[in-house]
């Protein structure tokens, strides 16, 4: 075994929500989050701007802010092109907390967390995250896979099942749940047979019960969604937070004493009843522009009669009458946005900003960085202060409040140079609404009632931790903080040019016994100095087209694409 003075196990809990590990904890549901709760430190984590899953990984993976690291959604647009292109791991411009830790000595293990894969150079073990190719080897070593299938009696799931419709939902829990059972026992496995100081393991059915079935915590009314399972004797987010919790206890039941456990997530989560369409709002405010050729033209007067994939896409679904999709909502998808406007219907000449992304990123179209931009250095500000001044006059037609809470220019949340992909604007929604700003005109209208979610995102996300030496009582943190808070908590100097600083309230007191107390002082032989860094990040793993459209087809299925 390791002779590590401290191990640390995170168990990422994708989307958990301070607010319900709270109550159903003090309410008798979560027993052993409770006990992590008493025994340990409990508070929210706040998440990055965008608070998604790949801009907020990448942010716990670097240490950087999402302009720095430049991932804001699963597409970036590429380079030459305004065609939107699918990242992974490889896309991350730094070494990950992960390489970091292994090039000072520790032997660490990662389990699906997002943004890992392709693989890179760990002293330890890795498995694949949802962006891994299916047909592709998810484990390193390769040998891992079939040891790990051989445990579990079939193939690892690498991302939960896809949403098929409201209307399928009660198969569509079963599997969530089967899913969650499969990762459940593979996370044990190894935590208990593989050797390690750190372990990373992440959980995705959180996110996924959450987007889909908010509506039976809340019982808002979404016209348009329905209401599957809403008279269910127990709601299905509480099953799956369920199954976490009990995992949770069999993960401290097994560990040493040595083990600090932390659960934490990379977003909260809140109820979703409108959606904002950025394209169509942009269009309608003039900031975006269509061309003025025939086919443009007739699929303008298709939108603006009615015929777009949202209101066209539930049908589907329900009955799968449309396309060749057979019922499967996702190639129907594919069938439908042939007839939507895209950006290939975009006057790029006569466009200054467009979106893509599902948290409110804008982009001007700049000269010089996009194909055709338009946008000079000097006209930006103006331009971005007009695009400011209408998102704070935008209202819901059917409540008359504000869509949106908070927004940025992305120097003012993300400081100094940053990447090319990151956007030019952010904001954060009004409580309910959702912003759809992928490359499809989903929706003639700018402001619509939910139809593929009940659930969506939210800044704060949660953290609670426990083990020796680790403080008691309720602490806030930022998910920045958590990569020079490892490197502190582990003694491992933690590299120049972090957004992020250690979180004291977890490095005071007794903790601070242990700083400095990791590799470095295990008498460990062969450990780096201080000064040694891992190599470069690996180059972008080329994808054919069919692996890239699986990939994609799992993303929609997630409900990101």
């Amino acid at each position: 075994m390791s002779a590590c003075a401290r191990r640390l196990f995170i168990l990422a809990l994708d989307g958990a929500s301070p607010e319900l590990i709270e109550r159903w904890a003090a309410e008798g549901h979560l027993p052993r989050f409770k006990e992590l709760m008493e025994e340990g430190a409990f508070g929210p984590l706040e998440s990055v701007i965008p608070p998604v899953t790949g801009a907020a990984w990448g942010s716990f993976l670097t240490g950087l802010s999402p302009g720095r690291h430049g991932i804001s959604e699963w597409l970036r647009r590429r380079p030459g092109s305004y065609a939107l292109e699918l990242i992974d791991g490889s896309a991350l411009p730094s070494p990950t907390l992960f390489e970091w830790l292994s090039a000072h000595g520790l032997r660490v293990g990662v389990v699906s967390v997002p943004l890992t894969y392709p693989f890179r150079d760990l002293r330890g073990f890795a498995v694949g995250d949802l962006l891994t190719p299916p047909g592709r080897p998810y484990t390193q070593p390769a040998s891992l896979q079939r040891e790990l299938e051989g445990v579990l009696g079939e193939r690892y799931p690498l991302a939960p099942p896809p949403w098929p419709g409201a209307h399928r939902a009660a198969r569509w829990l079963a599997q969530l749940k089967r899913s969650l059972e499969l990762r459940a026992r593979a996370i044990l496995y190894l935590a208990t047979r593989r050797d390690w100081d750190v372990l990373m393991a992440h959980v995705m059915e959180t996110d996924s019960v959450q987007h889909q079935m908010w509506h039976t915590l809340d019982g808002h009314p979404r016209p348009r969604y329905g209401a599957p399972l809403a008279g269910a004797s127990e709601s299905p987010v509480l099953e799956i937070y369920r199954r976490a919790d009990a995992l949770v206890g069999e993960l401290r039941a097994r560990l040493d004493e040595r083990a600090v456990v932390w659960v934490i997530s990379d977003h909260g989560f809140g109820p979703h009843r409108y959606n904002l369409h950025l394209n169509t709002w942009l269009l309608r405010c003039g900031f975006l522009a269509l061309r003025r050729n025939p086919p443009t033209r007739l699929k303008r007067a298709l939108f603006e009669r009615g015929v777009v994939p949202e209101n066209l896409y539930p049908w589907e679904a329900r009955l799968g009458l449309l396309g060749r999709g057979g019922g499967d909502p996702a190639r129907a998808y594919r069938w439908l946005s042939r007839f939507a406007l895209s950006t290939q219907n975009v006057d790029w000449s006569r466009t200054v900003a467009y979106s893509y992304g599902n948290v409110g990123q804008i982009f001007l179209n700049r000269r010089g960085r996009e194909p055709r931009g338009i946008v000079s250095p000097r006209g930006a500000p103006k331009i971005l202060a007009e695009i400011e001044e209408a998102l704070r006059e935008w209202r819901n037609p059917w409540t008359g409040e504000p869509v949106v809470e908070r927004l940025w220019r992305a120097e003012e949340v993300y400081g100094g140079p940053r990447q090319p992909h990151s956007p030019d604007l952010v904001f954060l929604p009004a409580e309910g609404h959702s912003p759809m700003g992928l490359s499809e005109f989903l929706s003639h209208q700018t402001v619509t009632h939910a139809a593929a979610h009940s659930g969506w995102h939210r800044l704060q996300g949660v953290f609670l931790g426990g083990g020796p030496g680790l403080p008691r009582g309720r602490v806030g943190l930022k998910l920045l903080d958590l990569f020079p808070t490892i490197c502190e908590l582990l003694g491992v100097p933690a590299p120049p040019g972090l957004d992020g600083r250690p979180c004291e309230a977890l490095l005071s007191g007794p903790a601070a016994a242990y700083a400095g107390v990791g590799a470095s002082g295990s008498g460990r032989e062969g450990f780096p100095p201080s000064e040694s860094v891992p190599s470069p990040p690996p180059p972008p793993s080329p994808l054919s087209p069919a692996e890239e459209e699986e990939v994609r087809e799992r993303l929609r299925g997630l409900g990101y694409l």
